[in-house]
């Protein structure tokens, strides 16, 4: 075989392994699967409410005069004066305990008092069409009362200083019991609210508040209420 083609072959050889290699390296960006989609969904049972402010949840007790406690972990136990009264009511799922939701009595106030006891969710990714799903209920001997607010403009967690006030949150997005009749319901109830008026997609915070005037142990209103299985579902 002369030199000129050998070379010619050698040649013609590396440029079929080249083309080769390249269709090999366009199949396979080809077959590349799509970055999978972040869900921005969560849920929170609340079956530790202690460790609600490592996840980024905010407990704010802003009642006038102030109680001894806020928002805290579900109770259902026996107490009262003679040790044998059912104290509470059970969660509306409870995996090891029946104390696995969260709840707020009239204790957040001290005398006669408002009560404005706020529990708030992390920073959430929001837009129009997203939903807001739990569960509520009241023990039900006196009149109780709880709002849904909605900051969509910040993700900061300010409700104000005072009961009267709901600093940053400025969208009522719920008023269970307005009228401080009989409407909170004494069995556990499914809520769900969806999302309107959003500009976008905004990092924003949901806050369940307690608020009750004339409430407290003193007052003639506020008894306890609990809130189960939130979620929080991006459409």
């Amino acid at each position: 075989m002369n030199k000129q083609l050998f070379l010619s072959l050698t040649g013609l050889s590396a440029l079929v392994l080249l083309v080769i290699s390249c269709e090999k390296d366009f199949k396979a960006e080809e077959k590349q699967a799509p970055p999978p989609v972040v869900s921005k969904s969560y849920k929170e049972s609340f079956d530790t409410v202690g460790n609600l402010t490592k996840k980024g949840w905010l407990i704010v007790n802003n009642s006038e005069p102030l109680g001894p406690i806020g928002w805290r972990q579900g109770r259902y136990e026996l107490g009262g004066k003679l040790g044998d009264e059912i104290v509470g009511f059970p969660a509306y799922y409870g995996v090891y305990s029946q104390n696995e939701y969260a709840s707020v009595d009239m204790n957040c106030g001290q005398g006669a008092a408002i009560l404005s006891a706020w529990l708030i969710t992390p920073p959430t990714d929001m837009k129009n069409g997203d939903e807001i799903i739990f569960y509520s209920r009241t023990k039900g001997d006196y009149a109780d009362r709880m709002q849904v607010w909605l900051n969509k403009t910040t993700s900061n967690p300010n409700p104000g200083k005072g009961a009267m006030t709901t600093g940053d949150f400025t969208v009522k997005l719920l008023d269970i019991n307005e009228s401080m009749g009989a409407d909170y319901p004494v069995e556990w109830t499914k809520y769900t609210l969806t999302l309107s008026g959003i500009s976008g997609t905004v990092k924003g915070r949901i806050a369940f508040r307690y608020y009750v005037e004339d409430g407290g142990p003193g007052g003639s209103f506020g008894d306890q209420v609990g809130v189960d299985e939130f979620e929080f579902v991006s459409k």
